[in-house]
């Protein structure tokens, strides 16, 4: 049924490579994010994550910067370790905290490229604008409906479900996580329908249309579209709905608990929001 829509919209997505590091641990853990581009001049929007991971890889790294001149300039003698718990604890470090990110836009653009990144200031919604001395690299811009979805019609989306890539490693050396040439360096789109259950609003205006079938986490920032392949919001969250009742289940070993009974659905910011936003910063986008 979307064969055809998903042909239509998949060269304008295109996913952001993640990478992290907490205190105290040198594993890197691999994350992703899905974006899309609403027109050939390198503009492209996702959630507001993106620009939360853009702020926070500068002040991630800073703050772990910060913390290693310090710890530079503690007096190696008996009570150095009393004395770097203390800086640890003054500057709010604990095994959870981050303290190195790193990301790559990948199949977007090559050369010296900037990114200017505008969240919306109230709804999960943010714009990139891509600008390069170089060459945009990829082919093709989605199209919006001229017209909101509607109530139990069956859309489609289309993003990144996992990090797959493998292409990252800590340096000992330079005590720093980062890309590399060599690994596995792609992630592959995935396709996962569902049927609109309502519309969320906030008094104000209809911000979130809501489907069946949750996606995964990275697959926020995906394009929600019809079988004509024509764009109706963007995957921005997953809800868990509490269905009220409790469910009487047997375990394995006989005994009865209760639990209760959720259902998972994915929210989508809704296209008005997305195209009000579009034109209120003058970016040009395309309705059929």
């Amino acid at each position: 049924m979307f064969s055809n829509a998903v042909d239509s919209v998949r060269e304008a997505i295109r996913p952001m490579h993640i990478i992290r590091r907490r205190f105290g641990d040198n594993a890197v853990l691999p994350d992703i994010a899905t974006l899309f581009f609403v027109n050939e001049m390198g503009y492209a929007i996702t959630t507001k994550r993106v620009s939360s991971i853009l702020n926070a890889a500068n002040n991630a790294e800073q703050m772990y910067r910060t913390y290693l001149a310090r710890r530079s300039e503690l007096k190696h003698d008996e009570s150095y370790r009393f004395a770097l718990k203390r800086l640890e604890k003054d500057m709010k470090l604990a095994n959870e905290t981050l303290i190195q990110i790193r990301y790559a836009f990948m199949g977007c653009a090559k050369g010296t490229v900037r990114i200017q990144c505008t969240p919306h200031p109230k709804y999960d919604l943010a714009l990139l604008h891509f600008t390069t001395d170089g060459e945009l690299l990829y082919r093709g811009h989605v199209t919006f409906a001229q017209d909101a979805p509607r109530q139990g019609q069956s859309l489609c989306r289309l993003g990144f479900s996992m990090p797959e890539f493998r292409n990252f490693r800590y340096d000992a050396e330079s005590d720093t996580i980062a890309f590399t040439d060599t690994g596995k360096s792609v992630s592959s789109l995935f396709a996962l329908d569902g049927t609109v259950t309502r519309f969320l609003s906030d008094g104000e205006r209809a911000f979130a249309v809501e489907t069946t079938n949750a996606g995964p986490i990275g697959m926020n920032g995906a394009p929600l579209f019809d079988a004509e392949g024509r764009v109706v919001g963007m995957q921005s969250g997953i809800g868990v709905m509490l269905l009220g009742a409790d469910v009487k289940m047997d375990a394995p070993n006989s005994e009865t608990f209760v639990d209760h009974a959720t259902m998972r659905l994915a929210v989508h910011t809704h296209p008005d929001v997305i195209k009000d936003f579009l034109r209120a910063q003058n970016v040009l986008y395309y309705e059929a």
